[in-house]
Parts: C-alpha cells; sequence; structure tokens
C-alpha cells in the first residue's frame, strides 16, 4: 500500500468497523447467534437488490421443487448465516484451542494420514457455507497453520482488519501478488492450504467450467488441480455444520479419488458433487445472495438462469474446448503424480 493516502470517508469506515469489531469482541461468544439473527432480519428487509438476487437464485436451483413461502424462509436464514459468521470472525481473537473445542467437534480427521503427515501436501476446499471462516482458522489446531491470501477491498484500511482477524489463530496472510508462487513453495515443502472453491470467475481467468443443481453452469477456480498437479497434494472437501446448541460440527471428507489423466474439470466437478448435498440438506446455509451464475450458455434453453446472468463469447468458447477435451492447461498427469 506504498503511496496509499486514505480519504476522509475510509478512515471513517476504518473508525466505525474498528469500534463495532472492538464491541463484539468483548459479548459472550452465546450472544453472538441472537444478535445475528436480528440484524439479518433488518438487513434482509432493506436489502431489496441482495434479496432479489438470492432468490433468483433460489428459483434456479430447485425450481418448482420449493414453495415461495420456503425460498424466502431460506432466503432468510442464509442472511442470519452469513450475519452470524462475521460477527464471530470478529470474535474470533477470542479464540484458543480450548475454546475452539468447545465450540466445535471435528468428523473424518482419521480418515487419511495426510492431516497429519508434515511431509503431504493437502488442499482443503469448501464452500461459503456455514462459517466458512471458523472452518479454515479452527484447521490451526486440528492440521496446522497456513497462508491465507489477503482479500482485496476497496478501502484498503478494511483489508488490514480482516487479515488481524483471519489470522487471530496462527495463519499467515500473505498478499496477492506472487501470492501462487509462495503458494508453491508452502505446499511443495507439505503445506497445507484452505481455499474456497465456489467463488465465480471470469472465463479469462484460470477456471473451469462445472454443473450445479442438475445443469447450472458456474464458472470457478481450477487452482486446487494446479495445486495438487504441481506439488502433488491431496484434495480434501470439508464443511462446517451449524447443531441447534449453537455449536458446530466440522466434517473432514476423504480425499479426492479420481481417475488417471482426470482434467481440471474433472477433479473440480469431483469436488462439487461431494459438497453440494450438504446445500439441499441445509439451504439456508450456503450464501444465496451472491451472483453465483454470472454467466449462461449462449444456446440455453432451459430458461433456469437467474436474471443477471450474460451470454459472453468467452464463455460458450470455453465450454465447447471443455467439452470436447481437456483444456491445455488441465493437469492430464495430476493422479499419476499423487
Amino acid at each position: 500500500m506504498s503511496g496509499f493516502t486514505p480519504t476522509f470517508h475510509q478512515r471513517l469506515e476504518f473508525l466505525g468497523l474498528s469500534s463495532f469489531v472492538w464491541l463484539v469482541g468483548r459479548l459472550p461468544y452465546r450472544w453472538l447467534r441472537h444478535i445475528a439473527n436480528v440484524l439479518a432480519s433488518i438487513v434482509f428487509f432493506f436489502d431489496k437488490r441482495g434479496k432479489e438476487v438470492a432468490l433468483a437464485n433460489l428459483d434456479a436451483a430447485f425450481g418448482d421443487s420449493r414453495t415461495p413461502a420456503e425460498k424466502r424462509r431460506i432466503a432468510m436464514g442464509s442472511y442470519r448465516t452469513f450475519a452470524r459468521t462475521m460477527l464471530e470472525l470478529f470474535w474470533s481473537p477470542n479464540l484458543s484451542e480450548s475454546v475452539a473445542r468447545g465450540i466445535a467437534r471435528y468428523e473424518g480427521l482419521e480418515l487419511d494420514s495426510c492431516h497429519r503427515d508434515a511431509q503431504q501436501a493437502a488442499v482443503y476446499l469448501c464452500l461459503h457455507y456455514s462459517n466458512f471462516e471458523w472452518l479454515s482458522q479452527f484447521g490451526a489446531y486440528t492440521i496446522a497453520n497456513g497462508p491465507v491470501i489477503a482479500q482485496r477491498f476497496k478501502n484498503p484500511l478494511i483489508g488490514r482488519i480482516f487479515d488481524r482477524l483471519r489470522s487471530s489463530t496462527g495463519h499467515d496472510v500473505i498478499p496477492q501478488e506472487r501470492a501462487m508462487i509462495r503458494m508453491l513453495k508452502h505446499m511443495k515443502s507439505g503445506g497445507k492450504f484452505a481455499m474456497l472453491c465456489d467463488l465465480n470467475l471470469d472465463p479469462s481467468e484460470p477456471s473451469v467450467i462445472v454443473d450445479t443443481f442438475g445443469g447450472l453452469k458456474i464458472c470457478v477456480t481450477q487452482m486446487q488441480a494446479a495445486l495438487a498437479r504441481r506439488t502433488g497434494a491431496k484434495i480434501v472437501p470439508v464443511e462446517c455444520h451449524p447443531e441447534s446448541d449453537g455449536t458446530y460440527r466440522m466434517v473432514y471428507r476423504k480425499p479426492l479419488d479420481f481417475p488417471p489423466g482426470a482434467s481440471a474439470a474433472e477433479v473440480t466437478q469431483l469436488c462439487w458433487n461431494v459438497l453440494e448435498p450438504s446445500i439441499h440438506e441445509q439451504p439456508e446455509c450456503w450464501l444465496w445472495a451472491y451472483k453465483h451464475w454470472r454467466f449462461r450458455p449462449g444456446n440455453d434453453q432451459t430458461g433456469r438462469y437467474p436474471f443477471y446472468a450474460n451470454v459472453a463469447k468467452r464463455f460458450d468458447k470455453m465450454l465447447s474446448k471443455q467439452e470436447k477435451s481437456p483444456s491445455p492447461s488441465s493437469p492430464s498427469d495430476l493422479a499419476s503424480e499423487r
């Protein structure tokens, strides 16, 4: 941020968020869920655009299998889930290993030795589902410390706050500049890394297209496949499930088992297939107000895509190329390297 001079408005944003984070950090943990429900209800009422996106996404994903009332309930629940996730992130400087073990229980760590093997690299993949922030942060206690790539904010001062919070359990925040080089070095030495796999990317970025919800196509990152190809890392789908008593259940699935010659798209699709069922089971846990389907095929006849989805030649070109054969960037020897 050399040469950066914050504006008065940016300083005001920083002061306001810093004060709010300070306040949340001094509240009892058991209060957070209730406060999140109140705040989310207020935001849901006034956030016309976000609510419109959420309901359009639910229509696209579920069609007539859910009633309008159910979809509205799911959308409201999604707002509450995200509000709780953010409040708990703000509260995270209070975390310690003993506190974390009182908040979450862990399943599946016994399924593979990679979690404890200091020489075996692993990529942990999750969705914007339930408390994905704590799923990453708690990994410092269950697996190992790892890098967190700094998120870019329009106001860099806000970024400092989130960097501090996300590193509060011991993870190291690294800047986006040259992040891939540092990630490769970390992974080649047996490091662990957690990442979101449902961020919508532009086809001009390193990405692949996968099918979701029975045919809706989404353009997402292929970073996990690239890291596995170059470092021999195992790819582990992980989930965070909320419990009725306010605790969480952190679930570590078996590492993906993909055939020799699997392309990046095939590996990414396999991970999505493992994680999507949880969205159907607890749809209110997913981030529905996010524009998941920004592109739609030019020849789409289903009419399922939400109103904001656009036709783009670059998307159709990638889709056509991917359907004919694995892309040149796909790790065709991915499985053999593992």
